[in-house]
């Protein structure tokens, strides 16, 4: 189960509304993707602070005799001079307790959705701010205006060369059906930027650029940084780009790419 599917689910799993089997996938995913797992850990809080924000009060006999005789009046036909149902009265001052407490509850309801909607947008657009540079470098690499600085076919070759010319200790992954064509050193993506690396796979016209910085030395807003120090791989797009953030203990690593979303999460997953 992918993280599209995962999240088609997540709602009826925090409401125990799903079957055994397709509970046991979706939570093999999360427990898998720390994504997913943020996600649906803030579904199950949202819903929480509903519930605990929303108490449950006893219904007058009086308004639900009230509101069973407005039914009965829709379903009669409405006449205005009809006032009396069963012996019951209709008393104005409940239909109007009733529908205040309704709007009362959607407001509330409308403006605790709209912050939690806020705050991910907010999250959104830092993430974004983050990785713009690395993908303007990603689509000069793509055009072919901009050119790895060592480009070579033999991965032993150029691992060997980040090793001896990189002030850190890089990653240098294998990653499945992809081949590691070039790399480059100190092409930080904006002045004042700490010594980084950059690697380039390449699939037919598939390409994914893995780039690396010292995590001490990163620039990088604070935010960001305790999500990925919390062990969580950041996925988005931008446009027809799909990149990836995530971290290690001394590391930042940042991909972006070509693929969509989903098959660039299937790559990584079988990567690391």
């Amino acid at each position: 189960m992918d993280c599209r599917e995962t999240r088609e689910f997540m709602s009826a799993l925090v409401d125990n509304q799903i079957d055994d089997e397709t509970k046991r996938k979706v939570e093999e995913h999360i427990w898998r993707c720390a994504t997913c797992r943020n996600e649906f850990e803030l579904e199950k809080k949202t819903k929480q602070i509903i519930k605990s924000n929303i108490k449950l009060l006893p219904v007058p006999n009086e308004l639900v005799t009230t509101i069973l005789t407005q039914i009965k009046l829709l379903q009669n036909g409405y006449n205005p001079h009809l006032r009396a149902i069963e012996g019951t009265s209709t008393k104005p001052w409940f239909e109007f307790a009733f529908t205040f407490g309704i709007v009362v509850v959607v407001l509330t309801l409308a403006i605790l959705l709209t912050s939690i909607y806020e705050n991910k947008m907010a999250q959104k657009e830092l993430v974004a701010r983050e990785v713009s540079g690395l993908i303007n470098y990603f689509d000069s690499v793509a055009k072919g205006m901009a050119k790895p600085e060592i480009l070579s076919g033999d991965f032993n070759y150029l691992q060997n060369q980040l090793i001896l010319k990189s002030s850190f200790q890089p990653i240098v992954p294998h990653i499945p059906e992809f081949k590691l064509v070039g790399a480059s050193i100190n092409t930080g993506h904006s002045p004042g930027d700490a010594q980084c690396v950059n690697l380039l796979y390449q699939k037919d016209d598939k390409i994914i650029l893995f780039h690396q910085a010292p995590l001490h030395r990163a620039s990088m807003h604070e935010d960001v940084k305790k999500r990925i120090l919390k062990g969580e791989w950041i996925y988005d797009t931008i446009e027809d780009e799909s990149f990836a953030i995530w971290g290690t203990k001394e590391l930042i690593c940042c991909v972006v790419s070509n693929l969509s979303r989903d098959e660039l999460e299937r790559v990584l997953k079988q990567s690391w």
